[in-house]
């Protein structure tokens, strides 16, 4: 399966956005409830932990995520828009997984799970008004390091009541629909550091199954191949990574 992630969007996400939402078992919402999802409470207690780890991780270790996704395209122009993946569609990325053990063994419990990486938004950076993939998969933001000026450093997420300004307070998270548009400013001087994590949208057995036929779809597209295979050219170029880096 050779299609882009633009192309299986286009072709598939009407039908398979209809059907999902049929099935889901929470509202149609732009941001989410945390107290439905309980393993948002566990991944809050560690969040000095795995800041700690993601920090110690340098800048330039973290690839620009339009260095590593073409299909990112237009919305990652802004390189200093970086993205450290730890797991992805199946896949575990096993050099980069080693440096940040805790975060590792967080992320591996929580249900439903799709991508997770460090993403990290460097001073003055601009992620341009976008929108997600399918209404199948929802979008976790757990802040580790923000800059001092909460205001100059928000998104703003389009939803279907209100426009919702959104802006990251360390050890505090949210969670929502990334198919409602949203775009990302960073105005100040420092970066700001998240845990990002797709998850599945919570749903009654047929939404479940269109889901994993579409990931398992995506799994095998060029744009996860693109990816994960340039994220394992990255580790080889790092020397502290040439003997154990291998995407698995």
């Amino acid at each position: 399966m050779n299609k882009s992630l633009f192309q299986i969007g286009k072709d598939l996400r009407p039908w398979i956005d209809r059907v999902i939402m049929r099935s889901s078992r929470i509202p149609d919402a732009a941001v989410h409830d945390k107290s439905f999802f309980p393993w948002i409470a566990r991944l809050e207690q560690q969040w000095q932990a795995i800041r700690d780890e993601a920090i110690s991780i340098r800048t330039a270790d973290i690839p620009s995520l339009g260095d590593i996704s073409f299909d990112h395209g237009r919305i990652a122009a802004d390189r200093r828009w970086r993205a450290f993946f730890l797991k992805g569609y199946g896949y575990r990325i096993k050099a980069n997984a080693m440096r940040a053990p805790i975060t590792s063994a967080a992320i591996e419990k929580v249900p439903g799970l799709v991508t997770a990486n460090f993403s990290v938004l460097e001073a003055g950076g601009h992620i341009p008004r976008h929108w997600g993939m399918t209404k199948g998969m929802l979008t976790y933001h757990l802040a580790l390091k923000a800059p001092a000026e909460r205001e100059k450093c928000r998104m703003h997420l389009e939803g279907p009541d209100k426009l919702h300004v959104l802006n990251w307070e360390p050890g505090q998270s949210f969670l929502f629909d990334d198919m409602f548009n949203h775009e990302v400013w960073n105005e100040t001087d420092e970066d700001r550091y998240i845990l990002l994590i797709q998850i599945k949208r919570p749903c009654r057995w047929r939404g479940n199954l269109l889901q994993n036929a579409f990931l398992f779809g995506v799994r095998h597209s060029r744009f996860v191949k693109d990816i994960t295979g340039a994220i394992e050219r990255a580790s080889h170029n790092r020397p502290q990574d040439r003997a154990s880096a291998e995407v698995r």
